[in-house]
């Protein structure tokens, strides 16, 4: 009798520590993705130089440096407010992937400075 009392405590200490351990939360963003490796966004503004199908190049203008234009490639999901047109000031937030600049979210206005209502 004192076995059978002593096997059956044993059986119902494993089963409710087994429970327990499964019981604990799974982390939210798994073991693979990790946002503190992605890279942030940046951000830069300048005239448009050119304009094509699913690109644009802004040029940008530093103190005391000379113009440099940038590339930036557009994809499905980037967000255009206004419209893309040679001459027109643009803030574009972009990220880099494989070497490219990819735009998230560009904001035009129109190349005689008056905003749109």
């Amino acid at each position: 009798m004192r076995f059978r009392a002593i096997l059956t405590l044993t059986t119902l200490f494993m089963t409710c520590f087994t429970l327990a351990v499964f019981a604990q939360p799974l982390h939210p963003w798994g073991a693979v993705a990790r946002t503190d490796s992605l890279p942030e966004n940046q951000s830069v503004s300048g005239q448009i130089a050119s304009v094509g199908d699913a690109v644009f190049t802004v040029s940008v203008s530093k103190e005391k440096q000379a113009a440099q234009t940038v590339e930036f490639l557009m994809d499905d999901k980037t967000k255009v407010e206004g419209k893309l047109t040679i001459g027109a000031h643009a803030l574009v937030e972009y990220r880099s992937d494989s070497g490219k600049n990819i735009a998230v979210h560009v904001v035009i206005t129109p190349a005689s400075g008056m905003g749109a209502y």
